[in-house]
C-alpha cells in the first residue's frame, strides 16, 4: 500500500505569512509575558546594581489590583469605548443608508466622509487641535464673531474627554461607513419589493429586512471598532496629551508611561501590555464565535 504523498506546496506559499506572525506576534508576545514576570528597567546590566533585572514572579499582576492609577486608565478606556463604538455604528450605518443610493454626485459624497480614515491619526490630532484650541483655535474664534464666550475644549476635562470621543467618532466613520455599504449591497431587493408590496413603509422595511440582514457586518463593525477604542492612543495624545491632568489619559498611553517614564517599571508596564493583549484576544474569540453562529 503506497503511501499519500502531502501537497508542500501549499504551505510553501503559507510560509512567508506564518513566519512574518511567528516574529512579530508569537514572540513578541512571549516576550513580553516573560518581561512582566520581573522588575526591570529599559536597559538591563546585570554588572551593575541599578541596572539588573530581578524575578518577582506574579507580583507586577497583584500590583495591578490596587494601583489606581491603571485602574483608573482602564476605566476611561473603557467608558471611552462604550461612548465611541455606539455611535461609530449609528453614525456610520446612517451615512451607508444616505449614501448607498445610486443618485448623483454620490461618489464625490463618500469619498469626502471616507477621506479622515486615511489620515495619520497624528496629523487628525494636530488638525483638531487648531480647530479646538482655547486662545488660537477656529471654533472659538468662529464663536466670538457671534459674541459667544470661548469654549474650553482641551482644557475642561469633561470637554476634552467628549472631544476626543467626537475626533474619534469622526475619523473613523468612513471606514466603517463603506463596510456597511458593502453589506447593504449584499442584501437582495426583491426582499424590500415583497416588503412594499404587502405595505411594509421605510422604518418597518428597515427593522425587519435591513438590520436582521446586517447582523454579520454590524458584529464585524463592533468588534473592530471597539479594538480600535482600546488601542487609541496616537490621536489623543497629540490632541490633549491625556490631560487635563490624566481626564484624558486611557490605557496605552499608562502603558508608555509606565516603561519610558519611570525607572525599572519595564515588567510592570509589561504586564499592563499582557492585561491589554487577553482583552484584545476575548473580543477577537467573542467575534469568531458569534461570526460562526451567524454562519449557521
Amino acid at each position: 500500500m503506497s503511501k499519500r504523498k502531502i501537497p508542500i506546496t501549499p504551505y510553501i506559499f503559507i510560509a512567508p505569512a506564518i513566519i512574518i506572525f511567528l516574529l512579530f506576534i508569537v514572540v513578541p508576545a512571549m516576550e513580553g509575558f516573560l518581561q512582566s514576570l520581573f522588575t526591570r528597567g529599559i536597559i538591563v546590566r546585570q554588572d551593575i546594581p541599578a541596572l539588573r533585572s530581578r524575578f518577582v514572579g506574579l507580583f507586577n499582576y497583584q500590583k495591578l489590583v490596587s494601583d489606581p492609577r491603571f485602574l483608573t486608565a482602564f476605566g476611561k478606556t473603557i467608558l471611552f469605548t462604550l461612548t465611541t463604538v455606539p455611535s461609530i455604528i449609528v453614525v456610520s450605518l446612517s451615512l451607508a443608508l444616505l449614501l448607498q443610493e445610486k443618485i448623483h454626485g454620490v461618489g464625490i459624497a463618500r469619498a469626502m466622509v471616507y477621506w479622515p480614515s486615511m489620515i495619520s491619526p497624528i496629523i487628525i490630532g494636530i488638525a483638531w487641535r487648531w480647530i479646538l484650541g482655547y486662545d488660537t483655535g477656529i471654533l472659538n474664534y468662529f464663536l466670538t464673531l457671534f459674541h459667544i464666550d470661548k469654549q474650553p475644549w482641551l482644557i475642561d476635562n469633561a470637554r476634552a474627554f467628549i472631544s476626543v470621543i467626537v475626533v474619534s467618532i469622526w475619523a473613523q466613520t468612513g471606514f466603517f461607513m463603506v463596510i456597511f455599504i458593502g453589506g447593504l449591497n449584499t442584501i437582495p431587493d426583491s426582499y424590500y419589493e415583497a416588503a412594499r408590496i404587502d405595505g411594509a413603509n421605510k422604518w418597518q422595511q428597515f427593522l425587519g429586512i435591513t438590520l436582521p440582514l446586517l447582523r454579520p457586518t454590524t458584529l464585524l463593525v463592533l468588534v473592530l471598532s471597539t479594538i480600535n477604542a482600546f488601542k487609541v492612543y496616537q490621536l489623543v495624545t497629540v490632541l490633549t496629551s491625556g490631560g487635563p491632568g490624566r481626564a484624558t489619559a486611557f490605557l496605552v498611553q499608562n502603558i508608555y508611561e509606565e516603561a519610558f517614564s519611570k525607572p525599572l517599571s519595564v515588567g510592570y508596564a509589561a504586564a499592563q501590555s499582557v492585561v491589554f493583549f487577553f482583552v484584545m484576544l476575548l473580543l477577537s474569540i467573542a467575534q469568531f464565535k458569534l461570526s460562526k453562529e451567524e454562519s449557521v
